[in-house]
């Protein structure tokens, strides 16, 4: 399971429970029947603090989810954000790969349309000379 679907799981679970949210990040997770170890659940519940959607109430290591937890879940939560990163990362390599070897090929391609055109020009010229002589 991808660390993004985890931290949604437990967004998720801790949304439907609003009554009746367990209060330690272990019993939440054995609630919500998923199976992490402590130390990562503990992990995970930092970063769910950090970013927001869940506070911790006290220095005991209660949790609470925010509202602001809900919106971010109801929009897509960890997950969105992790297609939109993978989105971006594949534009930015894109983008990349047009500038060193596609631009590059186009610049190269102008320059030898536009020499070719100046010599057929200058042999038009030439022509147009000798003819008159």
């Amino acid at each position: 399971m991808k660390k993004h679907l985890k931290l949604d799981l437990i967004l998720k679970y801790m949304s439907t429970k609003l009554d009746d949210i367990p209060k330690r990040p272990t019993t939440i997770v054995r609630e919500a029947e998923l199976n992490f170890s402590k130390s990562e659940s503990n992990m995970m519940f930092k970063l769910l603090c950090d970013d927001g959607y869940i506070c911790e109430h006290s220095t005991e290591g209660y949790y609470g989810i925010k509202y602001k937890g809900l919106i971010f879940l109801e929009n897509g939560g960890y997950q969105l954000e992790y297609k939109i990163y993978c989105r971006k990362k594949l534009a930015a390599k894109i983008s990349d790969f047009v500038d060193i070897i596609v631009k590059p090929i186009g610049i190269l391609t102008a320059l030898l349309i536009s020499a070719w055109n100046i010599i057929k020009l200058l042999e038009f010229f030439d022509g147009i000379k000798s003819s008159i002589s």
